[in-house]
Formats: C-alpha cells, structure tokens, sequence
C-alpha cells in the first residue's frame, strides 16, 4: 500500500489522499483549499474527470467544504462515501450559503465502526469530536498494512468521550497515522477552554443584557448550538433560528438539538432566505416551520426575552424590525471570520449593540495533539493540515514530514 497527499502538507485546508494498492486506488477527503478557492480545480487524479476504473472511491471525513468542497468537480460516476447526516447538512448548506454543493453525486453512507470493502481496500469509520457533525477518522486496511487518517480531531467539544475512547482504547498496529496539525503554531483561540465554559460565559451576557442577544456562530456547529439553548434556557429566554439553522438542526437529527417547537424555540425568515425559497420555489423548505415562525413585526417585544442566532447579512432585517436597542452580539466562532467582516460590525457598533468574542476551537489543542500522538502505536506519523511542520515534528520523534504529490510507502 502506498500513499499521496495531493494537498494539506504545508496548509490548513484542502484535505486529499490518494490511497494505492493492488493497482486499485482510493482517496480520502477532497477539498476546497481555505485560501485562492476560486482558481482551484479538482486535483489531478486518474478517475475523476476521465474514466479511469481502478478509482473505487472517495471518503468524506465529514462535512466541511474544506474536506468535501470539490466533489461538484467530478464528471465520472466514483462512488463517493459519507456519514448519512453529513451528507445531509451539505445539502441544506449549499442552498443557503455558498458552500459548494456536491453536484450530482448521491453519496453512499457509512456508519460508525461498520466497515466498508472496496478491492483490496477495508475502510472503516471511527466516530470523532470536532465542530463538524457526523465527523470521523478514517482506518484504512489493505495487504497488511494498517493506515489511520484523523479527518480533523479535538477533544473538548461536547462529545469528548470519542477522543478519550480513541486514546484509551487506539487501533493496533497501525503503520502509520496521517494527523491534522491545525493548532501548531497559530495563536490559540482556547480563553474559553470547551463547550460548557462557552455556555457559562454565555450565560452571563444574557443575564446582563437588557434587549436581544445575538450570538453569530456557525450553523453547522451542533456542539455550539447546544450550547447557545443551554445558555438561552439557563437566563429564560427563548431561542429564535433563521430558517437555515432551523433546517440544519432538521439535517442532524441530534436529540439534544433545539428542535423549533420545542421548549418555545422559534423560526425566523430573513429576507435574504426568504427571497431564495421564492426564487427556487422550495416552499417545501418553509413550510414545516410556519407552526414556529416569529414575523419581523413581533421582535421588538420579544427581545428582551430572546437569543438569536444571527450571521450579518440579517442586519437589515433587524434594524428594520427595530428589535437592536440594548442589545447585545456574541460572535463566537474563528476570529479570522470575525475580521473579515469588521465593516458589518462597526455598522452593529454604530447601533449601541454591545459586542464579545466567547469562542473555542473546533481543532485540537496542542496538548491534545501530542495526547493523540503519543497515544497510537505508530512507527511513523505523516501531518497534514497545518502551516507549521516544525512544531509538528517537535511532538514526536516518529514525524515524517512529506511533501504534496509524492508518493510513499505505507
């Protein structure tokens, strides 16, 4: 079995491996790089815009465009392999935002520990933390040899029993362990060190303010969602979801979720949402939620006793509703995205909305890594998803530092 990584040695983002064995061919994630998306195609691999049948298939680690977003670039039938609520949280993504879609691809789910056989190939998913839902590393077996690929990992969120249950309890003999590096050398984002301190923080902020809370995170971050309705239920306000974090709750299908209906959670319907459902006439997307719907008109009263879940395209819909007054804006997600958007901010700031950062990463910490890796029974360990190697292979004596589109022996 032998091995290429086509993209992730010397950057965070754009996930893919290419995985040989008997002259059969499998990949692991194939994503859309984080920087210069737009000039970016699918990478150069037999199979997946020209026939080519020795390619089996593509694994999805989970759902993050940077680990599946150039699936739409494939012309050729390649089966293609996810967690069943990934692929479901991809399809409401990519009609609300512009997270790229997977085309015409039906993917194959997989399960948790359930092996999948292709040709030589025995894949199978291991269940793991991280911001994303449904996400896995993935054991890849063949001709003896034992290869594991974290995806990407943590082990503070809200399941941190998977990462506790994989150093506890590895798989053996592995030859070697392909390991995300996020963390290394970046300035940590870790004032709030998991989820529950998140919501604690949370807690307080609603407790102090007097109109609406606004929290700005991810959509996609079940783990944060629990936490914002665990805030919101702890300081008696109701939670309000836009329409595409409702439908993404839908998606996961996670009990702990805030489910509209459920304990007075409600919907509402930006207009840039709303304009959408008309244009692609998906009323069928509507619908189920007109029972929850808070309208435009009723925010103003119900501020002060609300907590929503706001991105900054839905300002407008705000001011209009003239619900900002005393309020206040948690954004709790990656602070690069926080600045990138500093003009919607200071428009938010010009309002008198009060605004914090109470925020943990969705990778691992440094100690986490070197948890990880002290703790598979690997001669070697080959990092992926990172900027800086260095501090990688300062973590272990086993580190071998490979470069984009070489192969190598597993």
């Amino acid at each position: 079995m032998r091995c290429k990584i086509h993209r992730g040695c010397h950057e965070i983002g754009g996930n893919c491996v290419e995985v040989e064995s008997q002259g059969k061919r499998i990949i692991l994630d194939i994503g859309l790089p984080l920087k210069d998306q737009n000039a970016v195609r699918v990478p150069d691999i037999d199979g997946l815009t020209s026939l080519d049948d020795s390619l089996l298939g593509i694994f999805v680690s989970h759902p993050h465009p940077d680990h599946y977003g150039l699936l739409q670039q494939i012309t050729q039938p390649v089966p293609v392999y996810m967690g069943e609520a990934a692929a479901r949280i991809i399809e409401v993504s990519s009609f609300f935002t512009p997270l790229p879609p997977i085309g015409t691809i039906k993917p194959r789910r997989y399960s948790a520990t359930q092996p999948v056989h292709l040709g030589p190939f025995q894949v199978t998913p291991l269940r793991i933390d991280h911001s994303a839902y449904d996400s896995y590393c993935l054991l890849v077996e063949a001709e003896g040899k034992r290869l594991l690929y974290s995806g990407d990992i943590r082990g503070h969120g809200r399941n941190p029993h998977l990462f506790q249950q994989l150093l506890s309890n590895p798989p053996p003999n592995i030859d070697v362990l392909i390991c995300e590096g996020t963390q290394l050398g970046r300035d940590p984002e870790f004032s709030y060190p998991n989820e529950h301190s998140v919501a604690d923080r949370m807690v307080e902020i609603f407790r102090e303010t007097k109109g609406m809370c606004l929290v700005w995170c991810s959509s996609q971050n079940i783990d944060r969602l629990i936490s914002v309705w665990d805030a919101a239920q702890r300081s008696d306000r109701q939670l309000i979801l836009d329409m595409y974090t409702a439908e993404i709750v839908r998606a996961a299908n996670h009990d702990p979720l805030p489910t509209p209906g459920r304990d007075g959670v409600k919907v509402f319907l930006p207009q840039s949402q709303k304009s959408r459902i008309k244009r692609e006439k998906a009323f069928q997307i509507a619908k189920p939620h007109y029972p929850h719907r808070i309208y435009p008109e009723k925010l103003r009263e119900a501020a002060k006793h609300s907590v929503m879940i706001f991105r900054p395209s839905m300002f407008g819909d705000l001011k209009r509703a003239q619900c900002l007054e005393g309020a206040t804006l948690i954004t709790s997600l990656w602070s690069g995205y926080v600045r990138r958007s500093h003009d919607d901010l200071k428009e938010l700031e010009q309002e008198g909305v009060n605004r914090f950062h109470v925020h943990t990463s969705g990778h691992a910490t440094v100690e986490e890594l070197s948890q990880f890796v002290q703790a598979i029974p690997t001669p070697r360990i080959v990092p992926i998803h990172l900027e800086d190697r260095g501090a990688f292979a300062d973590l272990s004596t086993r580190v071998e530092l490979r470069n984009d589109h070489e192969w190598w022996d597993v």
